[in-house]
């Protein structure tokens, strides 16, 4: 902090920095979940000087279309320096958890401290990959399958290095996602206020806090009662940070100022 202290010599105090991460999510594609994670991190970088790490779980890899451009992105691809190579750390029973060589450092100019881990259009193949393959004890598969991102940071002390990691993740909540929950502190749902992209939000907040979460707590007790280690990155309880509403249509005769329809699913 920034305490105006007389004589620190009288004061005993240790300064905590933890790294916040914070996973955008939404069944419904199109709502803005690139859009909010990426602007979240050019804000919080900007405004408020904070280091961010991008994380990019999303197959459709738009967010690291935008950071890096077409053909910086195509070259990261094809050398294999992407997000994939985590989860091939599990796929491809053998090959070697990456390191940092997957983050790109500061891919837009006017965010010095703003990185990114790009995605690849193969992650989508990696999620069938990720959902057919199992080694050794079923149960301690079923964990590590969806801990690698927690092993990744953990192993190579990403936290050191970042205050926030923002993910944005794809419209589905199966494996990859799950990754981004187990390391997530927090989880912000985009939303724009339609019949159709609100419906879904009861359904996500009770999937993420009844299902996943208690999934990976039964996994969790059970691997720690056998003397299993569990990642410190892990985050057991995985909390609703909040609800951003996004494309929203005004209206100036309204009396609200919006869409009937918007003013409605507003309400």
């Amino acid at each position: 902090g920034k305490g105006d202290f007389k004589d620190l010599r009288t004061f005993n105090y240790t300064i905590i920095y933890m790294t916040k991460r914070v996973s955008i999510i939404n069944f419904k594609g199109g709502v803005g979940k690139t859009t909010l994670a990426l602007h979240l991190a050019a804000g919080l970088s900007s405004f408020y000087e904070k280091r961010i790490l991008l994380v990019d779980v999303d197959h459709q890899s738009s967010l690291s279309l935008v950071c890096l451009g077409g053909k910086r992105w195509e070259q990261i691809v094809n050398n294999n320096k992407t997000i994939d190579e985590i989860f091939k750390h599990f796929t491809n029973h053998g090959a070697p958890l990456p390191g940092k060589e997957i983050i790109f450092k500061a891919p837009i100019s006017n965010y010095p401290n703003l990185d990114i881990v790009p995605s690849t259009l193969h992650l989508d193949e990696t999620e069938l990959d990720l959902t057919s393959t199992t080694y050794g004890n079923a149960i301690e598969s079923e964990w590590n399958k969806r801990t690698l991102i927690c092993e990744w940071i953990e192993k190579n002390n990403i936290d050191d290095d970042y205050d926030y990691i923002i993910f944005d993740c794809p419209p589905a909540t199966k494996l990859v996602t799950q990754n981004a929950i187990a390391a997530s502190h927090g989880y912000i749902i985009p939303v724009i206020p339609d019949a159709v992209s609100t419906r879904g939000i009861p359904h996500l907040i009770n999937q993420v806090f009844t299902r996943i979460d208690t999934k990976f707590s039964g996994l969790s007790q059970f691997l720690i009662s056998k003397g299993n280690t569990i990642s410190s990155a892990y985050v057991p309880s995985t909390k609703l940070v909040g609800i951003v509403v996004t494309k929203i249509k005004t209206h100036g005769m309204a009396y609200s100022g919006y869409t009937n329809d918007h003013t409605q699913h507003l309400n």
